[in-house]
């Protein structure tokens, strides 16, 4: 009987078993390598991190920053504060003039508009609503289920996002 070792083709297995050596040390090198990536990216972090808390630091103690940062939160709230009667003027332009609008009301903050409103048929209704959701200046955030009101009215009410677009001239 022959040996073991003339059975197996070491021609054949020697390369193949060469390819899987190297794919491990490869495999351990990569693992290593992230491992020391992950370390010095960490690292950084951290350092990065306690150079925020001393600039934040310096800064909180320094008067002159303070004032200025102030003036400029001052200035920046003037420059996006709407005037009232440029968005009730815009907002009475894009509404049809089929729409009676009850109550109109506005919060600045949330940048919505709120109106109670009245169109005279059902055919007025749907033709407002899909042309309010088509409007690329406002949004329909809220909508009341229409009804039936005093003098065969349709009423409803509605809540609109203002859209950044909305405050352009």
């Amino acid at each position: 009987m022959e040996s073991w070792r003339s059975l197996i083709p070491w021609g054949l297995v020697l390369p193949f078993l060469i390819i899987i050596f190297i794919e491990i040390g490869i495999g351990r090198f990569l693992d290593f390598y992230s491992e020391r990536l992950n370390q010095q990216i960490s690292n950084l972090e951290n350092l990065l991190e306690q150079k925020e808390k001393s600039l934040k630091g310096n800064l909180e103690v320094n008067e002159a920053f303070r004032v200025f940062s102030q003036a400029l939160n001052i200035v920046g709230v003037l420059k996006e504060r709407r005037s009232l009667s440029f968005i009730i003027n815009k907002f009475n332009q894009i509404m049809p003039k089929f729409l009676i609008i009850k109550s109109f009301a506005y919060d600045g903050e949330k940048q919505e508009v709120k109106i109670e409103a009245s169109v005279s048929n059902w055919q007025d209704y749907l033709r407002f609503h899909k042309y309010v959701t088509d409007l690329p200046y406002l949004e329909l955030k809220d909508l009341t289920a229409p009804k039936l009101g005093e003098n065969n009215l349709i009423d409803f009410s509605m809540v609109f996002l203002l859209k950044p677009n909305f405050y352009q001239q």
